[in-house]
């Protein structure tokens, strides 16, 4: 038996958002191209995107949207 690499694979990052259109909560994903957190809401797939912003951007984890 070979022995397998135990390692953890790293954490792609994520943001928690209140979908309002629901009343549900749900991560959203970093793009591939690492511009914006990108989703949609787990029940109606109503779609969300926030924008990454170098300076002036939020340190919030935890969004509200619609």
């Amino acid at each position: 038996m070979a022995d397998q690499d135990a390692s953890p694979s790293p954490q792609r990052p994520s943001v928690g958002v209140h979908f309002k259109c629901c009343n549900i909560y749900s991560k959203i994903y970093i793009n591939h191209a690492a511009t914006a957190y990108t989703g949609h809401c787990p029940r109606c797939a109503c779609p969300i995107e926030i924008p990454i912003v170098e300076n002036g951007g939020s340190s919030s984890k935890f969004f509200s949207g619609s």
